[in-house]
């Protein structure tokens, strides 16, 4: 259970492209509270905060844009082309990253509250959570969104995807699955299968 009296917590999984963040915000138009890692992840590499100090003696200040913020598409280049420079930059980031979302909920009001986030396992925020929710597209739909969201090639998509944790790992680790290979529709009456079961803590 997730420890915070009056509140039911959701970790929403799944790697990259699988469709997070439209679970997330059907989730969000029923009714829950939505903590976002990725957002999470913006705020603290902003230049005014340690962490952005810490990422730039790491990789040096060619990540950095003309307004001396961190390019996260260069550095996101570099990072998914090299396991050990994404590890260092995830070794960075995680353990302020989960402090925050922690504070997030704590702030939050009761109820459910959803925290979407791609490393929910790997960085044991799922043991906060009440149900982890493990999100599934295949492989062929993942790469014609990627393509299309980042406007990258297919070679590059592909070394991205390639670059992930193990899908297979994340699905055996889920209380939920929510397959989104189909409709926006077939999608949402998974969604509101589930949300019908939720017991509210007191």
């Amino acid at each position: 259970m997730s420890g915070w009296p009056g509140k039911y917590i959701i970790g929403v999984t799944g790697n990259i492209c699988v469709g997070k963040s439209e679970v997330c915000k059907i989730l969000e138009d029923i009714g829950a509270q939505i903590v976002d890692a990725d957002i999470v992840a913006h705020d603290v590499m902003k230049s005014c905060t340690t962490v952005f100090q810490d990422i730039v003696d790491a990789f040096g200040v060619r990540i950095l844009n003309n307004s001396g913020e961190i390019d996260r598409k260069l550095l996101g280049k570099i990072v998914f082309s090299d396991k050990s420079s994404l590890k260092k930059l995830e070794s960075l980031l995680h353990p302020t990253i989960r402090a925050k979302i922690e504070e997030t909920i704590l702030h939050y009001n009761e109820g459910v509250i959803v925290v979407e986030a791609i490393k929910l396992l790997e960085t044991g925020l799922s043991d906060h959570c009440d149900s982890v929710w493990v999100v599934n597209a295949s492989s062929r739909k993942r790469l014609e969104r990627l393509t299309k969201r980042d406007n990258i090639n297919v070679e590059e998509a592909n070394n991205r995807l390639h670059m992930q944790g193990s899908q297979a790992l994340k699905l055996q680790r889920a209380d939920v699955i929510i397959e989104n290979d189909g409709s926006l529709e077939a999608t949402y009456a998974q969604i509101w299968y589930e949300w019908g079961k939720i017991g509210l803590p007191k």
